[in-house]
Formats: C-alpha cells, sequence, structure tokens
C-alpha cells in the first residue's frame, strides 16, 4: 500500500513537470549549452533542536543533490529534449528515494525545463520537503503471555520518543527492541515479520515488528580458553556476570571490552554455548588471544611560548615555539597477572642556541588485583624539567596511587606522593627577602570519579562528575600547608538516536585554602588557558597579568566552562564549534609592584575537526580568543590531540 502510493505520487510529480518551450519543433534541438540548479522550501521549526536536527537532515539531502552526475561536465553531451527529461527523471526519482530514506515521506519534487534557444537551456529541480515523519511502533512477540507483550511494549515506547521515520532508524529501532530482550535474559531472539506503513494524513510511518523472544535463560559456568603467559585468575576478576544471574548481553559486551581495554589481548570472543544449554541455564565461553607483550608510543605535543626574562641558562630570553616529543615503552602482562610497566622519555627537539633543556624520565607500574578484584595499585618515580608560560621548574617525585572501583560505574582513588622542587620564574615574584626557590612537599590526595559516560575518548552521552581532594605539606617554603580541591561536572546529550550530533557541556571549579597568594609556590598557583581549558588563550594565560609585565600572577580558585556542538559528518569525520570561559579568583598580592589588570572573565570561541581513528577520536582545534590582550596573546590557538576535549 505504501509503496504504490509513493509510485503513484512519484508519477505524479513527472507528470506535473512544467516544460516551458519556444516552440513544438523545438523538442528535437540540438543541447550545447543549459544551466542546472536546485531550489529547497524549507518550513520553520518550532524550537533550537528541532531546527538543528531537521535542518541537518536537509543539508543531507542538500549535499546528495550536490553530488548528482547528471549534468557534470564530464558527462555525455544531450542529444535532444527526450534524452534530457529522461536524465532529469532520474535524478528526481533519486532525491525523492533520499527524502524518503531521512523520513520525509511526503516530499514534492518538480522541475522546470526552459528552452530560449538552442544554445540557452536551464534546468531547475524544486524541492519541498515537508515534515519529517513520527515513528510509531506496533510490536508482537510470539509465545509470551500478555503481561509480558504489556511491559515490553510500554519499554519500546518509553524510547520512541527520539526516533523519526528515517530508514536508519527505524533500522536502529529493531536492533534496540532486540537488545531489550537480550539485556533481559533471552540470549537469541529473532525478527521473524517486520514491515512499515506510512499514513501520509497523520504525517507518520507505523513500524510492524512480529519477534520471536526464544527462551529465557541464566547464567552458568564460565569456560575460559587464553595463553598460558596469563593467569586465569586475572580474567575472571574482569568478568562482570555472575553464575546463576539473568543472561544479560550488556554485561556480556561490557566484559569483553573491559579484557579489551588492559592491551593484553589481540581478540576477545564472549559467547554462550547453546550447544550445552541445559534446561535454563547456559553456559559461556571466553576465547581470547594474546597482543602483543611490548607497545611503543610516540607524540608530539605543541604549545606557545613568550618571552621570558629568567636566571638559569637553560630558559630563553627569546619568543619561541615549543614542541615536546614523547616517548613510551610499554611491557604488557610484564609478571603473568596482567601489570603494565611503562617507562616514558620526553624532550624538547630545538636548536642548541635557544638554550633550552626540557626533558623528562618516567617509570610507572600499574599492577592489577592487588587486595582483590577492580582494584589497581600505580607506582611511579620521575624526574622532570620544564619551561611553561609562567614558571621554570624541576621536578623528582615518588609517587603512590590505589584505585578500587566500588560500583561499576564509581571509582576511589587514595594515594601519596614526595617532591623536590626547584621553581624559577620573573624576577617580580623573587624579592631578596624571600629568595625561597627550593622546596619540598608530602602530599595526600583523595579522588572520587562516577563516570555514566559511554566512552572515554569520544562521549556521546551520559555524564561524568569527579572530585579530588589534596593535602599538601610542605617544607623549606613560605607555606606550611595547604589544602587544594578539583572538582567536575561534564554531561553529553545526543540529538538524535544515531549519536550524530552531541551536545557537550563543562564545568569545573578548583580552589587552594590556606596561606596568601604570594607565599604560594608559582607551579602550585591555579592558572587557565590551554588545550583542555580556554582553548583561545596559552596555557595558564586566561589569567589576569601584572601591570606592566607580561606574568600573570595566578589565582586561589577558578571557575571554566566548556561547552560544544559535536557533529559526525561521515563514519571518520566530524566538527566541532565550541565556547569556553574562565575566570581567576583570589589573586590579589600584597605587594605594591605586584598590581594586577581589570579582572574579568577570559571567553574564547572556535572551531575544530575530527577524524575517528581505531584509538579515538583525533581533534585540532582553531580557537580565538574574545578581548586579547595584543602584547600578551595570540590572534589564535592550534590544539591537536587525542580524545574530545572533555
Amino acid at each position: 500500500m505504501g509503496l504504490s502510493r509513493g509510485i503513484f505520487c512519484l508519477l505524479m510529480f513527472f507528470c506535473a513537470a512544467d516544460c516551458v518551450f519556444a516552440s513544438e519543433s523545438e523538442e528535437d534541438l540540438d543541447l550545447h549549452n543549459f544551466h542546472y540548479k536546485v531550489n529547497f522550501v524549507l518550513e520553520e521549526r518550532q524550537n533550537i533542536f528541532g531546527m538543528l536536527t531537521e535542518i541537518i537532515s536537509e543539508s543531507e539531502i542538500a549535499a546528495e543533490i550536490n553530488q548528482l552526475r547528471t549534468f557534470a561536465l564530464q558527462d555525455k553531451t544531450i542529444s535532444n529534449m527526450r534524452a534530457l527529461i529522461e536524465r532529469v527523471n532520474s535524478d528526481i526519482n533519486t532525491i525523492q528515494k533520499k527524502a524518503h530514506a531521512l523520513g520525509f515521506y511526503g516530499a514534492k519534487v518538480h522541475h522546470k525545463i526552459r528552452v530560449e534557444d538552442s544554445e540557452n537551456v536551464s534546468v531547475s529541480i524544486y524541492v519541498d520537503l515537508g515534515q519529517i515523519y513520527n515513528l510509531k511502533l506496533d510490536v508482537k512477540y510470539l509465545n509470551q503471555n500478555k503481561e509480558f507483550n504489556k511491559i515490553h511494549d510500554k519499554i519500546m515506547q518509553a524510547k520512541l520518543r527520539m526516533f523519526k521515520a528515517s530508514i536508519a532508524e527505524i533500522k536502529a529501532l529493531i536492533e534496540i527492541a532486540l537488545k531489550d530482550l537480550q539485556k533481559n535474559g533471552f540470549f537469541e531472539p529473532e525478527v521473524l515479520e517486520k514491515k512499515v506503513r506510512v499514513n501520509y494524513g497523520a504525517n507518520e510511518a507505523v513500524l510492524y515488528l512480529v519477534i520471536n523472544a526464544g527462551k529465557k535463560v541464566y547464567f552458568s559456568n564460565t569456560e575460559i580458553k587464553a595463553f598460558p603467559a596469563i593467569d586465569e585468575e586475572f580474567i575472571r576478576n574482569r568478568i562482570i556476570w555472575n553464575q546463576g544471574e539473568i543472561f544479560d548481553i550488556e554485561k556480556v559486551e561490557s566484559t569483553v571490552e573491559n579484557l579489551k581495554n588492559t592491551q593484553i589481548f589481540s581478540n576477545v570472543k564472549a559467547e554462550p554455548l547453546k550447544s550445552r544449554l541445559n534446561d535454563d541455564k547456559i553456559p559461556m565461553l571466553l576465547e581470547l588471544e594474546e597482543d602483543k607483550k611490548y607497545m611503543v608510543d610516540f607524540t608530539l605535543l605543541y604549545s606557545g611560548m613568550r618571552s621570558m626574562n629568567f636566571e638559569k641558562k637553560s630558559q630563553t630570553q627569546q619568543k619561541l615555539k615549543s614542541i615536546i616529543a614523547r616517548l613510551s615503552w610499554s611491557n604488557c602482562n610484564a609478571f603473568g597477572g596482567g601489570e603494565k610497566l611503562t617507562f616514558t622519555v620526553e624532550g624538547t627537539p630545538l636548536r642548541a642556541q635557544s638554550k633550552r633543556a626540557d626533558y623528562g624520565f618516567e617509570t610507572t607500574l600499574a599492577q592489577p588485583d592487588v587486595f582483590f578484584k577492580d582494584n589497581t595499585a600505580n607506582y611511579a618515580i620521575s624526574r622532570k624539567q620544564e619551561l611553561t608560560n609562567v614558571f621554570f621548574r624541576k621536578s623528582d617525585k615518588v609517587e603512590l596511587v590505589y584505585e578500587c572501583q566500588l560500583l561499576r560505574d564509581v571509582l576511589v582513588n587514595i594515594g601519596g606522593n614526595c617532591e623536590k622542587n626547584y621553581v624559577d620564574g620573573p624576577v617580580i615574584f623573587f624579592p631578596e627577602s624571600e629568595h625561597k626557590k627550593n622546596y619540598e612537599n608530602f602530599s595526600l590526595p583523595v579522588g572520587f570519579i562516577l563516570d555514566k559516560t559511554d566512552d572515554l575518548l569520544n562521549p556521546t552521552s551520559g555524564y561524568r562528575l569527579f572530585a579530588k581532594f589534596s593535602k599538601i605539606f610542605f617544607r623549606r617554603s613560605a607555606v606550611n600547608g595547604l589544602m587544594m580541591l578539583d572538582a567536575g561536572f561534564s554531561y553529553n546529550h545526543p540529538l538524535d538516536d544515531l549519536r550524530r550530533t552531541i551536545v557537550a557541556f563543562n564545568l569545573q571549579r578548583k580552589a587552594i585554602f590556606g596561606g596568601a597568594i604570594d607565599d604560594i609556590p608559582l607551579d602550585k598557583r591555579i592558572y587557565a588557558g590551554g588545550m583542555n581549558s580556554v582553548r583561545g588563550y596559552a596555557n595558564q594565560m586566561a589569567t589576569e597579568a601584572i601591570l606592566g609585565e607580561d606574568a600573570v600572577m595566578g589565582g586561589k580558585s577558578s571557575v571554566e566552562f566548556n561547552a560544544e556542538i559535536r557533529r559526525k559528518f561521515t563514519a571518520d569525520f566530524g566538527g566541532v564549534v565550541f565556547f569556553d570561559g574562565a575566570k581567576i579568583f583570589q589573586n590579589k598580592s600584597r605587594y605594591d609592584n605586584l598590581v594586577i589588570e581589570k579582572k574579568r572573565w577570559f571567553f574564547s570561541t572556535g572551531i575544530g575537526i575530527r577524524y575517528f581513528s581505531g584509538i579515538g577520536p583525533i581533534r585540532i582545534d582553531f580557537a580565538f580568543p574574545i578581548k586579547r590582550r595584543r602584547h600578551i596573546d595570540s590572534k589564535m590557538q592550534f590544539v591537536i590531540s587525542l580524545g574530545q576535549a572533555f
């Protein structure tokens, strides 16, 4: 019924097409020169979210039309009017199918061909998309009672609100219907019948499904097939399901993901053993293949540097750019229990005359399941020398962090670290009476993370909440102790069920308690700006500067936010528009020569490109400061890194 109605409408469009000729004999004129254009009639939308999602769909149709090659120069010459009409009708058919595929079943397409003379022929195609059709669902589960059908129908109707009647979303809804059953004990459901009926009068399409849910089962024992070098207990500690629990496909998928994330296995396969189904108990099989035991990672980090005027020989007095090369070597499953041993070296490959000598060495060991499952101890020792936009620092550090996963999405960590630091900076920060650049400190950090996002590097839905509290004790410093708080919240909301368009927001609060700003070492103060902060400003530079100086003061607290709209155009590429802001507080000095510029918010905006690689999105952002300081801030900041900004 729906198909014949569509064909009938299509024929009516063709018959109603307007062809204007100078005379009847011109139907056989040779066509040497013609023009081709497409006009859209777009309807106003009710709200910003509807406008975004539906105009995006319209732009997809526009892109499809622009790709049509009927009138491209490389096509064959059209010899007569009959051939031209046939090719125009072919294009209209393509446009109509594309509109239907995106859920615009009421789209109207017609064309006009105007012949002024044998050298001047124009073709116009007019497309009125109308409204995107809503999707309704009528599903029946075989061999189940009325109560079962009622409960699962209610679940599916609740999920239906975000769906439109496009072909892609119809397919996605069918997958969700099957996934819902697999989450509730039915390990092998199948669709026996599916069809779509279009109701043109009500602007809606109804999806009819007949599903055989199959048998409801429970997890039985789990058989593991792995390689000898791995401890089987390490694998079993990462299995989310328990024997006797109702079958849940999400627990199976999460287990596979957990094992893959260890970077020990090249292939992880988990499946129910159907041949060994015993009544309602189904055994599981886990097959794991060993990945490369050793990994080498190489990265380049770029940041802008300003003119500095420090005392150390290793620091420069000229304006330069900073490129940090980082090389890491990891031994996964180092001792057979899933340990990861990593050595990292980094340096700045600049010319000798710049007298830069930035470098870093770090050794880390991550030991899982120290006391029980879902806990990890991380040991690290490092030496680092770095020059930032604010200070020069040499640091030796020993650190221990213990992580415990209390619940599936809740992670708690506690640790301790000792540091020996040398920190230098602009001479205005170091009056002769307080010339203390060497100090030691001991820190006790405690952290909490609640992560409800769907992906670490490329979140498309959910939220993440974290808080970190640190108590720091100092030796040989103007301040004896500090307490530091770093807390944040990020949220990702998809505008369509296929998660092509994401609205994301991030809010972060930092604070230092105890001590005056002048007594806090430069490297422990709070700054804003950089690749994961206000992107239009260089690292640490979204902060008030000292009057008459290029140096920034830093502060004891800050508020930062980021807002993004992310759009995935193809499977591999996407784009981002963003707006960032930050403000630094409690940065008033007791010294008369350290008067800061007028306090304000620092804002930046920009656009970005995303390439979705196998390991995560590679982001390239172009950010522009709002109300930049000409003597300090650049016109644009360029950022490239792995993963979304938040």
